[in-house]
């Protein structure tokens, strides 16, 4: 194997070869934002592909079972059931269009350079968040419960990510954000590290008390922990119950995985 990786992960490796039929390769890239990232095959593919950095630390453990959580998730469904949610011109212009007024508040207070720059990761950023989180909590419930040896990277990993989030608090990130943009990332960073609070017992929201983002985000957490089926028709379920409660419908489409 390419990479040393714990002998839980390789478990987890190992099932999603067995349930997708295709292999896993391992490729070296020195150019990755992050750790590692997980390449699904496609149509005519004969491996799914991990790229990884040479330089990474131990979250990569964490980082590639995660990815396999959303590959098994996904290879659930029938193969004429799995979807995948997408941006593209389309969803990229309903974005553009509803925000047209505020992005141009922004540009005249900022300067348009500054927001031009911005314009594509506020968008990317919160099609990233809706699209993912819900999945996303459903994983880590499954890699807390039933990979104990993995506990600690995982927990230290989703600190970072809680640090991240709680610095969008700020009033310098407010000013500088589209509103519905950061009223819509703060709420769903609060459903979502509630939601793993309780199910960690641990202390991740304190930093939200007080703030408006309990109300839309308590919404999301009792919609969720209700309704939610456990399985990639109940992902883009929840995912588009999610979207709609933000009013993020247009942001994103389904596209049926080749």
């Amino acid at each position: 194997m390419a990479l040393n990786l714990m002998d839980c992960v390789r478990t987890i490796l190992a099932l999603v070869e067995e349930r997708t039929g295709r292999e896993i390769k391992f490729v070296e890239r020195g150019d990755l934002p992050v750790s590692a990232e997980l390449k699904v095959a496609g149509k005519g593919d004969p491996a799914h592909r991990i790229l990884y950095r040479e330089n990474h630390d131990e979250e990569i453990h964490y980082l590639v079972a995660h990815q396999c959580g959303h590959v098994l998730r996904l290879f659930g469904a029938d193969a004429g059931q799995r979807f995948i949610p997408v941006a593209n011109r389309k969803t990229m212009m309903s974005y553009l269009f509803e925000m047209d007024d505020e992005l141009h508040r922004l540009s005249s207070v900022f300067g348009p350079e500054k927001v031009r720059k911005l314009i594509r990761l506020w968008y990317e950023g919160v099609v990233f968040q809706v699209t993912r989180m819900p999945p996303d909590i459903m994983i880590d419930k499954w890699l807390y419960d039933e990979y104990p040896e993995l506990r600690p990277i995982q927990l230290r990993s989703l600190k970072r990510q809680r640090r991240a989030a709680i610095m969008g608090l700020s009033d310098d990130m407010r000013k500088i954000t589209p509103s519905k943009v950061y009223y819509a990332s703060n709420v769903m960073n609060y459903a979502y590290f509630k939601i793993l609070e309780d199910h960690f017992r641990l202390d991740f929201v304190a930093p939200y008390h007080g703030t408006v983002y309990l109300f839309d985000g308590g919404s999301l957490v009792r919609l969720t922990e209700r309704d939610y089926a456990n399985n990639h028709q109940g992902d883009r379920v929840m995912i588009d119950q999610w979207a709609e409660r933000l009013r993020l419908t247009t942001w994103f489409e389904w596209k049926q995985l080749d």
